[in-house]
């Protein structure tokens, strides 16, 4: 068995007269064990207290890798916004298509600030063919949702899409014109 070949060395690992090695070592020994609890951790999900399944979303951070993923794809569907917007956060880091597939499903059923992260994480990823998506929040009543909109949209907008982002300039909401300009910022004339 490889996997318990490599236990087995990453143990000796921890006694390395090296700190930068044992540090090595210990991490990777954290993350297999954690890796090897995936399992547990999705029925803590499922079961658990709103503080168990916060500190579910940032070991699945730490777990990385598929199975984190996996973990952090599970707690975007949680019913408390505060367990929903850690694991928003904590997936802006792997922006894949499954991720923003997922991402951009729970955008209807979402409000307030969980919906104002999907949000920015979308405009984070980049991709010009969620500009659409992003676009028909623009508009939304909830001026923190609208200001993450308008950022968000700057960063997936194609030239035409910015005569939207300009009309939010002279917004009497002070928000909306601080994110407008800031939005200004992913103008890029090239």
């Amino acid at each position: 068995m490889m996997e318990s070949r490599i236990e087995e060395i990453l143990r000796g690992m921890l006694s390395d007269p090296s700190v930068a090695v044992r540090l090595a070592a210990s991490d990777t020994l954290d993350r297999m064990r954690a890796k090897k609890s995936v399992p547990s951790y999705l029925q803590i999900l499922k079961t658990g207290t709103l503080e168990e399944r916060v500190r579910i979303v940032f070991a699945a951070e730490e777990i990385g890798g598929p199975e984190g993923r996996t973990l952090l794809l599970t707690a975007l569907s949680d019913k408390e916004q505060e367990v929903k917007g850690a694991a928003v956060r904590a997936l802006e880091s792997t922006l894949t298509g499954d991720v923003l597939r997922a991402m951009v499903a729970c955008l209807p059923g979402e409000e307030g600030v969980v919906l104002g992260n999907l949000l920015e994480a979308l405009g984070k990823s980049r991709q010009k063919e969620l500009a659409p998506t992003i676009e028909t929040y623009l508009g939304h009543p909830d001026v923190g949702v609208r200001g993450k909109a308008i950022q968000a949209y700057a960063r997936v907008a194609d030239e035409d899409g910015w005569e939207k982002i300009l009309a939010h300039a002279t917004e009497q909401d002070e928000t909306i014109r601080a994110a407008t300009a800031r939005a200004f910022g992913e103008w890029n004339s090239s």
